[in-house]
């Protein structure tokens, strides 16, 4: 028990029945494993049982398949090290089993492209996710404000850097993280009010000793250290990121001048006692873009500061019952200063702010009553205060206003100081037999705007798993998810005058899995969501990659009355040879907006996508490649018509998304060579991403005039051309 009470105390979840662990229970008087969970493991093994994993650092004490075996050796153990990132596609059962996951040690997880400086670029091959190089995904057709992205059990407001660019950049590199589940569908009552899916980013922690590091790159300098104190109950984790003197990530035709970024992260843990641990954070995300001076195109500068504060309390308070209650404070500040000038078309102004301050509460605990009967209850409270400053000039050339169906002078001023407090309960009881395993949850949420009525939601949901033999699983999801509205939220342009009825989504999963070998596991999964309350959202129907969208020509409020997004996902993973993997995965897709006379693509729907990622590592040299296409999102027609006599040129807009941009297709490629060194040792890579230079048309645009006074034809712009990053790191170790 002794044990066992250590891992909870370095942060892991250990659930087990007195039934099983009985107060007499004894390890062995010699164990040959150092590591605490190894130890546990053997000592458990000892006495036929094991530690079965179950979701984000937390494991079940269960009676062992095979009580006889000897415990599996240190080199077999997959789950051995806490250093790895695994992604989770929709993941809902009791165990953490390779049958919804592809799971990512630390150490491949710097082998993705990309992903070196951004572990968010490391997930983009997950069936249902959506994007074009952004950090950001849309999740099987869902908002990109749908999607909860957690950080040591804390949520994130927006931790991205470039908000107002296309998200480029997240606020994590992998000395910060040690796994991430990625839920698509079906995830637990737990996870609160977004309603496509979650992003939990588990820290990174050492057992033993320490991991300093030092790099730099193309993109950035970086700084971080890792460890465990030898005198003291003490982790760590603290990282700092500048960046270059040139962001290489650039799209064509889009002029952003010398953007740049920086970030820190701190996180201590201190474990009181063996039922006990107190946890400290910090993270502080900072970011700026200005664009270039040339007075005939967008002028703007874009300053977005995050501040997150985080104490978290973990108490074990007997062998089955375990709570973890936290508070935490997220300051964040929005300004966008711009100016709109197309000669003879078009001038504009805009400055818009946005601070928003939250306060988060949330306790959650977890009995288990027996190895196969787990109950979880939790509550969480929200504070939302959001001053929202909103100032827009723009005039429109006559002929153009008429083509683009607005009105020439779109100017608004708008100032709005919303409040909210939020409450939630949840409960959940997860119950598993010997083929078969339920999870039942249900959460209630209520929303208070001040000044405003009211809000309450009830979310049931179902997740349900069947394993006919060893190497076959069967699984379905039901739920409604519900999605109160953030005040941070509100839209200043519009201008908004009430809070909108929550999202309400209802989910619709069913898949099958199968274990074809030990390197081989593949998996098959129709979806369905069904959007009985959407709320309006504004959408630029040309050009998506403007830096001030709010002063956009073809900028609509998109308002409909439901939705729908529907797809199958098919993904297969095999280890061959010695030193390959291969992984692909293929989707086949459809979301929509009902707009009362007919269904409309959605901007970011794809019909079919294609990831595929190629792996080979020898002894301390590595490469990667990986291959994503998916068809062109749709775009609103453009036709031209040239001036003729006394008719000025002028624009004809078709209907919204009725036509589509060419294929996507970028592949990727990264290769490193690690050198030992005495201390410790150096990594040196090279990425290159879009390495065949493809043109991916995204964008359309529009609004110059010729010298006649005419407007001219619109231009197509694009998505990233070829970047090429270059770094090395340093990497200090004890004992070497």
């Amino acid at each position: 028990m002794d044990l066992l009470r250590s891992l909870s105390a370095r942060g892991l979840d250990i659930l087990y029945s007195s039934d099983l662990v009985t107060p007499d229970l004894t390890a062995p008087a010699t164990l040959h494993e150092t590591d605490p969970l190894g130890r546990a493991r053997e000592a458990l093994a000892a006495n036929h049982l094991e530690l079965r994993r179950d979701g984000q650092k937390r494991y079940i004490v269960a009676r062992s398949a095979t009580p006889e075996a000897p415990a599996p050796p240190a080199a077999s153990r997959s789950e051995r090290s806490l250093d790895e990132v695994t992604v989770f596609a929709s993941r809902y059962v009791l165990k953490d089993e390779s049958t919804q996951s592809v799971s990512f040690g630390h150490h491949d997880l710097e082998e993705v492209p990309g992903a070196h400086d951004d572990v968010m670029r490391a997930i983009r091959t997950v069936p249902g996710l959506a994007d074009n190089l952004s950090s950001r995904p849309y999740v099987r057709g869902a908002f990109l404000e749908d999607v909860l992205v957690r950080f040591d059990g804390i949520p994130m407001v927006d931790p991205f850097h470039f908000k107002n660019f296309q998200n480029l950049i997240s606020a994590f590199d992998p000395a910060t993280v040690d796994r991430i589940d990625v839920y698509t569908g079906g995830f637990p009552v737990k996870y609160g009010t977004r309603s496509a899916g979650v992003i939990d980013i588990a820290p990174r922690s050492v057992d033993t000793g320490y991991e300093h590091r030092v790099g730099a790159n193309l993109l950035s300098y970086d700084l971080s250290t890792v460890g465990h104190a030898d005198s003291l109950p003490i982790d760590w984790l603290a990282t700092a990121r500048l960046s270059g003197q040139n962001v290489v990530l650039r799209p064509r035709g889009g002029d952003v001048g010398e953007p740049s970024y920086s970030d820190v992260l701190g996180r201590l843990r201190w474990q009181v006692n063996s039922a006990t641990a107190l946890t400290v954070g910090w993270m502080l995300l900072d970011d700026r873009v200005k664009s270039s001076s040339d007075p005939t195109t967008e002028q703007a500068v874009a300053h977005d500061r995050d501040l997150y504060y985080w104490l978290t309390a973990e108490w074990a308070a007997s062998s089955a019952v375990h709570s973890r209650t936290s508070v935490a404070v997220t300051d964040s500040e929005r300004a966008v200063v711009g100016n709109l000038t197309l000669p003879g078309a078009a001038t504009g102004q805009l400055d818009e702010r946005r601070d928003i301050i939250t306060l988060d509460f949330h306790t959650d605990w977890t009995y288990l009553q027996t190895d196969s009967l787990l109950w979880d209850f939790g509550a969480e409270t929200t504070f939302e205060r959001a001053d929202l400053n909103f100032s827009r000039r723009e005039d429109l050339n006559a002929a153009l206003a008429a083509s683009l169906n607005r009105m020439a002078d779109v100017s608004l001023d708008d100032t709005q100081s919303p409040r909210s407090t939020t409450f939630g309960l949840y409960a959940s009881m997860r119950r598993r037999w010997r083929k078969f395993e339920v999870e039942l949850g249900t959460r209630l949420d209520h929303q208070d705007y001040r000044g405003f009525r009211s809000h309450a939601q009830l979310s049931p949901r179902i997740n349900l798993r069947f394993d006919p033999t060893p190497a076959w699983h069967v699984y379905g999801s039901w739920g409604h998810f519900r999605q109160a509205q953030r005040v941070g939220e509100w839209r200043a342009e519009q201008p908004q005058a009430t809070p909108d009825p929550a999202t309400h989504v209802v989910g619709v999963i069913a898949g099958v899995a199968h274990d074809s070998s030990p390197a081989t596991h593949w998996r098959l999964e129709l979806y369905q969501n069904h959007w009985l309350a959407v709320h309006p959202y504004f959408d630029n129907a040309l050009n998506r990659l403007s830096l001030l969208p709010e002063l956009g020509l073809d900028r609509v409020l998109i308002t409909a009355r439901a939705g729908d997004s529907m797809g199958i996902e098919a993904s297969i993973r095999h280890n061959f040879a010695e030193h390959w993997v291969v992984s692909g995965s293929y989707a086949l897709s459809r979301a929509t907006d009902d707009l009362v006379v007919e269904d409309v693509l959605r901007s970011w729907d794809q019909t079919h996508a294609f990831n595929g990622d190629l792996t080979w590592q020898r002894g301390l040299t590595s490469a990667s490649l990986v291959i994503g296409w998916h068809t062109g999102w749709p775009k609103t027609p453009v036709s031209y018509l040239p001036a003729s006599g006394t008719t000025p040129a002028y624009f004809q807009i078709g209907a919204r998304n009725t036509s589509r941009w060419g294929s996507y297709l970028s592949a990727d490629v990264r290769v490193a060579r690690t050198v030992p060194l005495r201390f410790g040792d150096v990594l040196l890579w090279l990425d290159t991403t879009n390495v065949t230079n493809r043109d991916n048309e995204c964008c359309t645009a529009y609004g110059q005039v010729d010298s006649a006074g005419n407007l001219t034809m619109p231009a197509n712009n694009s998505w990233f051309p070829r970047t090429v990053n270059v770094g090395f790191e340093l990497r200090l170790r004890p004992g070497r």
